[in-house]
């Protein structure tokens, strides 16, 4: 029996059935608990349910059919413990698929009595207790995942850890422990698993102790992941031996010493992550042996002498890292030929002498980062040779000279940071440079440009004719202009509120009082564009034709005065393209003010919830990627941690060319150094619908609460539902519902209907990538705010999704591919929730 797209509980009849030997009723919809009558069904061999929303324990007679080959019921809401007599009756048993529940308890040691099994799937549940060491006694076991569980080991006695006993596994093909608190070791009998392993993955399991050098013996391994545990000594120089192996991730351990030159034996490596250990001396030359590597990063350790020249040899490289180490001398030449290069971070190391000038014909490069070293001379122009720029940070240097007006030319570049050099010359205006704000500039006394930048206006140059006297008749107006503001100070005041009085004018920064009355016909209602708590959103027109929005703060409101200084303390010290430029602020007695860009294409909410706009995949996935990395800098990037605290669509606008700027810093909280990761109380409360559940309940936030509002705006953004859409209510939210439909894999039931209108057009990739977001917003909503995602995970999630989706639409196999292995280092910090994502992308690999 095989059915397909069925609603509903199982009939507790299908007993009568007593001849059948095949129910497959995997992606339905069925509901309620597994009758107990299967267990009645003796010539029953293959039971699936896979993806399904049944709930309630697994019966205990089902596990009693000796008839019985494969049980899959991954991906349900089963719940309750396994018999502890599991395993005595089933000696046909090859495959036992139980990921992806809520089952608890142990797992019995005597599943070790289904002799015949080749596949235990045991993922993603809350099992606890001992990994059984009776496991071992599997002789036909090639797939083992329990991953994503509670498991512990012996660390005492570490001869009885899983890892020994599975060593007469002998068929073992796939290892996978990852976040299972095991706290052991490895033991030196580690190379004495199956020489057929070809996977293991066991990244955060508190794991101690060394590498050993016995793992040279596991010659088919292809992945080997380690990530994230307490492991020291040095990298083993028995990798040599690894001579399929692909991935390689030990970062974040302890491991100390050099890289010997016995890692660059492993020529089929295309992703080796090494980075956040305490490895030093130099960067062996032999990697640019490497050719097939895609992924290189050896950030944070101590490496010490110059970048190899070797590394031009990684022509396929899409991601090179080395930042935060100790490295010294120029940079290479050599960096031109990595033609395919995405990402390359120098940052924070001791490089010197010249950027040169004819490295940067990188078409692909969107992230490059020479920060924090010691370069000298100019900014070569040929960077805008690299035309995916989207990040460049060249600050904190020595560099001297202008910085050129080709850059204008990169239209692509959202972030750009020269400050803390020696720079002088007009600052370039046209193209992106419309968009950065002062903190791009800092510390650059000889740089002239327009006021907003906070430097020095630039003097005539010899620029014809033309200009000059376009200049002289802008000098000679803006005189006139002060003339006429002195001389009104006797007449004109500015407004308490909303409607200007006429007696007095205070002028700060760049405009009056009086310019922002006229530009907003007297501040009239038809002028308005958004109001909130603490004052009133204005169009304005400026008299030399420019288009503004015009904040306007309550000043007989003691918390919109509060306010107002908080807001513009958070647009003053925080520089990002994916954030509102503010132009001036009028601060005065009587008049609060903030003069900022006007965004033609609105808000995001009137993008998802008016009739006739719309919002393709690609686009909504664009506005949360640049939201995303606006918050990332909120709270990484500057001196003070800012939480925004009311992340929401109508706080989204959108510019011309459809780039989100988050706005509104009304209620946000800025930490001072020592308390960034901290939690602290808030006089405000953000919207309803989109607050942590810690700030609504005791008034406390912290970066993990922007994340919660973000998933929310995340789910918002993608089902085309507000969370306080009258479908919502009692138990019901938008979370839940999000939630519910993931578990019964109908996760097309909540997305918005307009980005599926054509199903026959990439429907497999659209539902995958839809998935792969909303599992994403489940992250960042964990009621717990430990258990949430940061800012700097989310933008890399993000991103990769994108990636992945492009990929697959375009039928790009092979980079779909890459991409995919690639994101593991990210994803598998949360694989709780994304394993069986992984499962089906890496074991089916």
């Amino acid at each position: 029996m095989d059915f397909g797209e069925f609603a509903g509980s199982i009939p507790r009849t299908i007993g009568n059935c007593t001849l059948i030997e095949e129910i497959n009723f995997s992606e339905n919809n069925l509901t309620g608990v597994l009758p107990p009558e299967l267990g009645g069904l003796t010539n029953l061999k293959t039971l699936r349910m896979d993806d399904n929303a049944l709930i309630d324990n697994v019966p205990s007679a089902l596990f009693n059919i000796s008839a019985i080959e494969v049980i899959g019921m991954y991906a349900n809401l089963l719940s309750g413990s396994l018999p502890p007599t599991m395993g005595l009756f089933m000696p046909n048993l090859r495959e036992l698929r139980l990921g992806g529940n809520e089952l608890e308890g142990t797992i019995p040691s005597s599943i070790s009595n289904a002799s015949t099994l080749a596949v235990v799937d045991l993922s993603n549940n809350s099992f606890t207790g001992l990994i059984p060491g009776t496991i071992g006694n599997l002789r036909q076991l090639q797939v083992l995942n329990v991953a994503n569980n509670h498991l512990t080991s012996e660390f005492s006695t570490p001869q009885l850890s899983i890892l020994s006993a599975l060593e007469n596994c002998k068929n073992l093909r796939r290892i996978y422990l990852s976040v299972n608190p095991l706290n052991t070791t490895l033991p030196i009998s580690f190379g004495n698993l199956s020489s057929s392993l070809e996977q293991f993955w066991a990244d955060d399991c508190n794991l101690k102790g060394n590498i050993p050098n016995t793992i040279g013996n596991l010659s088919s391994l292809i992945a080997l992941s380690l990530a994230n545990n307490e492991l020291a000594s040095v990298v083993p120089t028995a990798t040599e031996r690894l001579t399929n192996l692909q991935l390689l991730d030990l970062q974040g351990n302890q491991l100390e010493g050099n890289i010997t030159d016995n890692l660059c034996h492993s020529d089929s490596l295309f992703d080796l992550s090494l980075g956040g250990n305490k490895l030093s001396g130099s960067i062996p030359e032999c990697l640019g042996n490497l050719t097939t590597l895609r992924h290189l990063n050896l950030s944070s350790n101590n490496f010490t002498s110059t970048i190899p020249l070797s590394l031009g040899n990684l022509a396929g490289i899409l991601v090179l890292n080395l930042s935060s180490n100790f490295l010294s001398g120029s940079l290479p030449l050599v960096f031109r030929q990595l033609m395919v290069a995405e990402e390359i971070d120098l940052s924070r190391n001791q490089l010197s002498g010249q950027i040169p000038n004819n490295t940067w014909d990188l078409k692909n490069l969107a992230y490059l980062s020479l920060a924090t070293n010691r370069l000298q001379g100019p900014i070569p122009g040929s960077l805008s040779f690299a035309v995916s720029l989207e990040f460049l940070d060249l600050s904190h240097n020595s560099l001297s000279g202008l910085i050129p007006k080709s850059l204008e030319t990169l239209l692509h570049l959202k972030y750009f940071n020269v400050s803390f050099n020696g720079l002088e010359g007009e600052i370039p205006s046209e193209g992106p440079f419309r968009n950065f704000s002062a903190q791009s500039y800092m510390m650059n006394n000889g740089l002239c440009g327009a006021p907003r930048l906070q430097v020095a206006p630039c003097k005539i140059g010899h620029r014809g004719s033309a200009k000059n006297l376009m200049f002289f008749i802008k000098l000679i107006l803006s005189i006139t202009l002060v003339v006429l503001a002195l001389y009104t100070i006797l007449f004109l005041r500015c407004p308490k509120r909303n409607m200007p009085s006429s007696t007095n004018i205070i002028t700060y920064g760049r405009y009056t009082c009086r310019e922002l009355r006229l530009a907003t016909d007297g501040f009239d209602e038809g002028n308005v564009i958004g109001s909130g708590n603490f004052g009133t959103v204005y169009k304005g027109t400026l008299s030399d034709g420019k288009v503004v929005a015009i904040k306007v703060f309550d000043v007989e409101d003691e918390r919109s005065l509060s306010s107002f200084d908080v807001e513009y303390e958070v647009m003053c010290n925080a520089s990002h393209p994916n954030l509102i430029t503010i132009f001036c602020s009028l601060n005065g007695i009587n008049f609060k003010a903030l003069v900022m860009e006007y965004m033609v294409n609105g808000s995001l909410e009137k993008w998802l919830h008016t009739h006739n706009y719309h919002l393709d995949i690609l686009q909504r996935l664009d506005v949360m990627i640049d939201t995303a990395a606006a918050i990332k800098h909120l709270h990484y990037d500057c001196l003070r941690t800012i939480i925004h605290c009311d992340l929401k669509p109508s706080n989204i606008l959108l510019d011309e060319d459809m780039i989100a700027r988050v706005s509104d810093y009304s209620i946000s909280m800025i930490l001072d150094p020592d308390e960034q990761g901290s939690a602290k109380q808030s006089k405000f409360l953000c919207t309803i619908g989109y607050v942590a559940p810690e700030c609504g309940l005791y008034g406390t936030v912290s970066e993990k609460s922007d994340v919660y509002s973000f998933g929310i705006l995340l789910m918002e953004t993608f089902t085309g539902k507000k969370p306080t859409d009258e479908m919502f209510y009692r138990e019901m939210s938008l979370k839940n519902w999000v939630e519910e439909s993931l578990v019964q894999n109908h996760i097309a039931r909540v997305i918005d209907p307009c980005l599926m209108e054509n199903e026959e057009e990439y429907f497999d990739a659209k539902i995958t990538c839809l998935s792969l977001i909303m599992r994403l917003a489940q992250l960042c909503c964990s009621e717990s705010p430990a258990h949430r995602l940061n800012m700097k995970q989310v933008v890399d999630m993000l991103k990769d999704i994108k990636q992945s989706f492009v990929a697959s639409i375009s039928g790009d196999i092979h980079g779909k591919f890459i991409l995919e292995i690639l994101r593991t280092d990210r994803i598998r910090n949360n694989m709780e929730k994304f394993a069986k994502w992984r499962r089906e992308s890496v074991l089916d690999a």
